[in-house]
This record gives C-alpha cells, sequence and structure tokens, in this order.
C-alpha cells in the first residue's frame, strides 16, 4: 500500500472568526501550495501530488477549507484531480477518513459514480504526546450504470500522538508531533498497515510512512515544496 495519507489538512486561514482557535496544523494563507513525492519501499517516486487551498468559507461558526488536489504519475503525467474540504470548528480541524483511500487507485473509477459514507477524523490544534485520537470507518462503493461493481472499506484505529520531533523531508526541518495508527483496507481482500505521520505547526502534513504486518517499510510520503 503505498503512502496511507495522501494528503491530510492542507489549507489555511484568512478569515477573523475563530482563527486564532484554529489555528493548527495548517497553512496560513490562501493560495498555500504543498507539493508532495509518494515513495516506494526502495525510497523510488512512484508518484507525486500538489494541493492548493482554493477558499475560506465560514458557515455557521465553522470555517470550511476547499483544496484542489492534482495527482500525477512517476513521470509527472496529470493522471487525477479531486476537491477535499476540511472543517475547522472549535480549535479541531476534521476531514473525511475517505480522503484516505489511495488516490492513484481512485483515478481508475473517476468517469463512474462513487458512493461516500465516510466518519470524520479529528485533529485538535493543541496536541501533547500521549493523546489519544478518535478513530473512523469509511467506504466507497464503485457503480458503473447503476450496477455495483466494488466496495472498498477503510478502518483506522488505535490514533495516538507518540512524540514531538524535528523531521527533514526535501522541503526543510519542521518542528513536528508524531502520530501513529493501524489501517486495515478491503477491496479484493484484506491489507493490514501501521501507519506514522508527522504534523508541523500552521503547515500540515510533513511525512508519513507504512508498514506491514511485519514492521517492514512499504511506502512513504514527503513534503517536497511548501509555498504561500
Amino acid at each position: 500500500m503505498k503512502s496511507i495519507i495522501l494528503m491530510i489538512l492542507i489549507t489555511g486561514f484568512a478569515l477573523s472568526l475563530s482563527a486564532q482557535d484554529c489555528q493548527g496544523f495548517v497553512p496560513t494563507t490562501v493560495n498555500s501550495v504543498l507539493e508532495y513525492n509518494h515513495l516506494n519501499a526502495k525510497g523510488k517516486i512512484e508518484s507525486s501530488h500538489k494541493s492548493i487551498l482554493k477558499e475560506i468559507v465560514n458557515n455557521a461558526g465553522a470555517l470550511i477549507f476547499k483544496t484542489q488536489n492534482t495527482y500525477f504519475d512517476d513521470k509527472g503525467k496529470e493522471v487525477y484531480k479531486s476537491d477535499f474540504e476540511y472543517i475547522c470548528k472549535d480549535g479541531v480541524i476534521s476531514f473525511n477518513l475517505s480522503n484516505m483511500f489511495d488516490q492513484s487507485m481512485m483515478s481508475q473509477y473517476q468517469t463512474m459514480e462513487m458512493k461516500v459514507e465516510s466518519d470524520k477524523m479529528e485533529i485538535p490544534a493543541v496536541l501533547t504526546a500521549g493523546q489519544k485520537l478518535n478513530d473512523g470507518t469509511a467506504t466507497i462503493t464503485i457503480l458503473n450504470q447503476g450496477v455495483k461493481m466494488m466496495t472498498m472499506n477503510m478502518t483506522v484505529t488505535n490514533r495516538k500522538v507518540e512524540a514531538v520531533e524535528n523531521v527533514t523531508v526535501p522541503a526543510g526541518t519542521f518542528p513536528c508531533y508524531k502520530i501513529t495508527y493501524d489501517v486495515e483496507t478491503k477491496v479484493m481482500f484484506k491489507v493490514q498497515v501501521k501507519a506514522v505521520d508527522w504534523y508541523s505547526m500552521n503547515v500540515g502534513l510533513i511525512k508519513s510512512e507504512s508498514y506491514d504486518k511485519n514492521g517492514k517499510l512499504t511506502g512513504s510520503t514527503e513534503l517536497k515544496s511548501y509555498s504561500k
């Protein structure tokens, strides 16, 4: 399985409403751009993606961050686009767990209908080592002219803030919170992995790694560049 997390929290703040409460693991400016490389177990780039914060909307006391995400193959050819929304309310960022499905796989079904059922994952703006975070499940059903073709399931459990540490990636060195969790996906067959994400305040996801049940690295994601 490639990087578990494709892109979580790629947005920023430009509105005054609850801005201080919502500041956390996000950029701070509309049109912020984050670019990521997705690598295999040997460190070879297999794909990449770019996320741009397009808009911030004030809705009933919550800030909604709308991002445009473009995915590329290993040769830099565009293969897929998707729009994600992230919500900040009462100092907590939330997003649909379905965002965590491998988007290179999802691109194969972009001409078909998708029915999505998803819990929201949460990351509070204030984190401490040892803190437990919520779990969740998501299901995507692929339909072709109303006929079910495939069902994809994902369950995330045991999310926990493990530590605070510096992480170096192509975009630079960032102070990060390390979050670990277990992921179980089922498409044709069941796959279980352990994942580690590193988030930096006012930037977002810096790095992500996934491991198989034997603890062997299977893939990673690294922040290549960040501009605002």
